[in-house]
């Protein structure tokens, strides 16, 4: 039985060097180009993995118009924690599903007729899909409006950073926006007010008049353009509303 012993353990170090060659056997054709992956298929990765870096998808707030608009007192009149909802709604209305959501929720603020309420009507619907993309500016505008306020008020998430940002959108989409049938000098004067840089010298409440000024400009440029609101918009930047 002893004499055994020897052959024994030389099997079994055999053995195990034979799995570890089929194992790095296996590791190495994995590892080749185009073949590898079709003859030793990758591992799935776990779902956790996957998720990791994909944004969750933000929900449309809802809309006090009147409270985004205030007839009197201009951005002073806003309640603080309204700047905060209308930051969220035009994050959430920048892709197509957004955007008829929230001109939806602004074409039933701003009634039938958009010169009767021209700054909730710049955000109401419209069936026109040139129209639709000048609204982007008057969306950018709105955001813009909206960080300003968040800065102004201090609030937490509110910076200098995110009002530079939302210029930067503005100045891009300006440089590319064909007016349709609105007037092109009202579309040119809301990218230049819009792009006031007073707060960088400390006056914050400038730029935000000047902002309001040209979201006012533009929202009653697109009420003489197409004073009839829709409930729903024909298109998003050239790609078909749902």
């Amino acid at each position: 039985m002893l004499r055994k012993l020897p052959w024994v353990v030389l099997a079994l170090l055999f053995l195990s060097t034979a799995r570890c060659y089929t194992a790095d056997l296996a590791a190495g054709v994995a590892g080749l180009p185009v073949v590898g992956p079709i003859l030793v298929p990758p591992a799935p990765v776990p779902a956790y993995v996957q998720a990791i870096g994909t944004p969750a998808p933000v929900e449309l707030p809802e809309g006090d118009f009147a409270a985004w608009f205030p007839a009197e007192g201009g951005w002073r009149g806003v309640p603080p924690a309204e700047w905060q909802a209308m930051a969220l709604a035009a994050t959430a209305a920048g892709t197509p599903a957004g955007w008829a959501e929230l001109c939806a929720k602004a074409s039933a603020a701003a009634g039938a007729d958009r010169a009767a309420a021209p700054l909730p009507g710049a955000l109401a619907c419209s069936d026109d899909p040139a129209l639709t993309a000048v609204q982007r500016v008057a969306l950018q505008l709105f955001d813009l409006r909206a960080e300003l306020g968040l800065w102004l008020n201090g609030a937490p998430n509110g910076s200098i950073g995110a009002v530079q940002a939302r210029q930067a959108g503005l100045r891009l989409l300006c440089a590319t926006a064909a007016p349709g049938r609105l007037d092109p000098a009202a579309l040119a004067a809301a990218c230049t007010k819009g792009l006031d840089a007073a707060y960088l010298a400390g006056d914050g409440a400038a730029t935000m008049a000047a902002v309001e000024e040209a979201y006012a400009g533009l929202a009653a440029a697109i009420a003489a353009a197409d004073p009839t609101i829709e409930s729903e918009p024909a298109a998003y930047g050239g790609e078909a509303a749902p």
